[in-house]
């Protein structure tokens, strides 16, 4: 019978086809560009908030 036989490598966990593919260029840039734009959009909502602030202090 053949119900009773296993595949080791499988059953080890070294499924090849599971294993996450190496990120490429494009998306190392993508995450690079991301960190790059954080500050900015930081002092952007800080500024926002600012003002907003303090025209509700105005009125």
């Amino acid at each position: 019978m053949n119900a009773t036989t296993t595949n080791r490598a499988r059953l080890a966990g070294f499924n090849r086809a599971a294993e996450p593919a190496a990120p490429t260029d494009s998306i190392r840039f993508a995450q690079n560009s991301l960190l790059t734009e954080l500050p900015g959009v930081a002092f952007g909502l800080i500024t926002l908030f600012y003002l907003v602030t303090s025209l509700i202090a105005l009125a």
